[in-house]
């Protein structure tokens, strides 16, 4: 069963009507009204919804309680995790660290970051119009919760380039995009932010590196007691990420890694439009792009680690994912281009 940290229903019923019962609200969650706030205490995903959805139904006009709880987000309300994205030395940094701690990360249970020659791309969240109306607010949220977090982290009056939203908007979306600087195109199928290549790279407020590592030791360790469901094409990802240093694994040796067979994990992965040899390329790309990024390593040290056994057949691979040399996208990187 998909769930979320009990932060965000709390942050939800801040922002509700005041003629609405508070207790009653919390109790659609199953939580209690005298107990303490705690990231790390989860309620069903399909009670938050239902939350988000009752609020909505009690606001005049179009609903903004969502947006506005979105907007109320902070670094320390994610505890580690967004102290670690606070500290990053870079917002691009500190969306490394979101996509990989996406379990903990405003309530999402997929990020994916596409970079591309002038911008970068973060999706999450891909629902249809077929989602309950909670679970689209929920998606409006989000856009408002990034901005919140990133304005937070960077120190500066950040925008996005534009945003697109899967579904046809319900909350008040001229509210929202007065908000996030920028124009929504709702109905677009997926759920993203497009950010500028130049923006990510600039450095954060108090960007420090030293600091951003001791807070990924305390993730691991939130995320170990932490109960989530995410998406099996993620945690396939991630499996091969770690293991990409000694070569490509197996479909049958990721399966037994994460404890079902390879009949079950090939026939997850189908019901997600998942395939397995497109989530390799993906890892593949996504931990090249983030030693380009963040480390110094030579290229033939970084084609062994994303699982090549020469540097030419990493630097081919790169150049059909990225459409440049990994040297360029290096360089590129350090420029801010």
């Amino acid at each position: 069963m998909a769930q979320v940290s009990s932060l965000y229903p709390r942050k939800a019923i801040a922002q509700a009507p005041h003629h609405l019962n508070r207790e009653e609200l919390l109790a659609i969650c199953k939580l209690e009204i005298d107990e303490p706030s705690d990231i790390t205490k989860m309620v069903a995903e399909k009670d938050y919804v239902r939350l988000l959805e009752a609020i909505a139904n009690a606001e005049d006009g179009l609903p903004k309680a969502h947006i506005r709880l979105g907007m109320s987000m902070r670094c320390e309300d994610l505890g580690a995790v967004g102290l670690a994205w606070k500290s990053s030395p870079t917002l691009l940094e500190g969306w490394d660290r979101a996509q990989r701690y996406v379990s903990v990360v405003v309530g999402v249970r997929a990020l994916e970051l596409t970079r591309g020659e002038e911008s970068t791309e973060i999706r999450f969240l891909r629902l249809t119009n077929e989602a309950p109306k909670g679970a689209k607010l929920s998606n409006e949220a989000t856009f408002a919760s990034f901005i919140a977090i990133c304005r937070e982290a960077s120190g500066r009056p950040f925008k996005p380039v534009r945003a697109l939203c899967a579904h046809e908007f319900i909350g008040d979306q001229a509210f929202l995009e007065d908000y996030l600087g920028c124009s929504i195109e709702d109905r677009a199928g997926i759920n993203a932010i497009v950010i500028s290549n130049e923006e990510l790279a600039l450095p954060n407020a108090v960007g420090d590196d030293a600091i951003s590592r001791f807070f990924d030791q305390r993730l691991e360790e939130m995320l170990a007691d932490m109960s989530t469901e995410v998406p099996m094409a993620f945690q396939v990802k991630s499996e091969i990420g770690k293991n990409l240093s000694g070569g490509i694994p197996k479909l049958s040796d990721v399966a037994s890694a994460l404890g079902v067979s390879a009949r079950t994990l090939q026939r997850k992965l189908s019901e997600e439009g998942a395939v397995f040899q497109e989530l390799v390329d993906q890892a593949r790309r996504e931990l090249a792009e983030r030693l380009l990024r963040t480390t110094q390593y030579p290229l033939v040290e970084i084609a062994f680690l994303t699982g090549f056994a020469e540097q030419s057949g990493f630097t081919r691979a790169f150049k059909r994912w990225a459409g440049e040399t990994p040297r360029s996208y290096r360089l590129g990187s350090q420029t801010g281009r």
